[in-house]
């Protein structure tokens, strides 16, 4: 197989390197990219399934694109089947914790979980999160261990004090943290990010 050369890399090491050079524009078109790109796999009923800030790749002209599709598939194919934590071991920051067998309010036991256009709706939130703080989610947590204890116990990332994140983006991004039926579609993500990208042109 063969792949296009990203000269940006992963989208943790850009925004390790760029964090004091990104304006807010820039981060929002990152993020519109990164919304667009999850919607076109959505309408197409694929789950990316694996989206974290290693598996978004930034382009030289700052163009993001989705990347690393090991555990995307056809919905209709996934559907009723176990979803296995340990594909995604080392991502825990930025997964769903119902894919970690944390059962929520409504479901009588820790039934087999299976991915879901709402667990990449969880992890956009994370993807969110990181790129407009330049952080990874629990950036503070070294083990991933520890983050896995968080995420059990229902504990959600907090953005750094210093980062002066706007209230209303963080209450969106929180919005993707909450339960499964309550998160938002990929096409109401796609409308916010161009609208707060747009508030930022004009």
């Amino acid at each position: 197989m063969i792949c296009p050369w990203v000269k940006n890399g992963t989208l943790t090491g850009f925004l390790e390197r760029e964090q004091n050079t990104l304006s807010s524009q820039d981060k929002f078109s990152l993020l519109n990219d990164i919304a667009i790109g999850l919607q076109y796999l959505h309408d197409k009923s694929i789950i990316h399934g694996d989206l974290t800030g290693s598996n978004v790749l930034v382009h030289g002209n700052g163009r993001a694109c989705l990347a690393d599709f090991g555990l995307s598939t056809i919905i209709m194919e996934f559907i009723g089947t176990s979803y296995l934590t340990s594909t995604i071991k080392g991502n825990i920051r930025w997964a769903a914790a119902e894919l970690f067998g944390v059962p929520e309010d409504d479901e009588e036991d820790e039934a087999a979980v299976s991915l879901s256009t709402e667990c990449d709706t969880y992890s956009f939130g994370s993807i969110a999160l990181q790129v407009l703080t330049c952080k990874v989610p629990y950036y503070n947590v070294r083990k991933d261990n520890v983050v896995l204890g968080y995420v059990i116990r229902g504990k959600k990332p907090e953005p750094p004090r210093e980062s002066h994140i706007a209230p209303s983006h963080w209450e969106f991004i929180q919005r993707c943290w909450l339960l499964r039926a309550n998160r938002p579609l990929v096409g109401e993500i796609v409308a916010f990010v161009a609208s707060e990208r747009q508030s930022l042109v004009s």
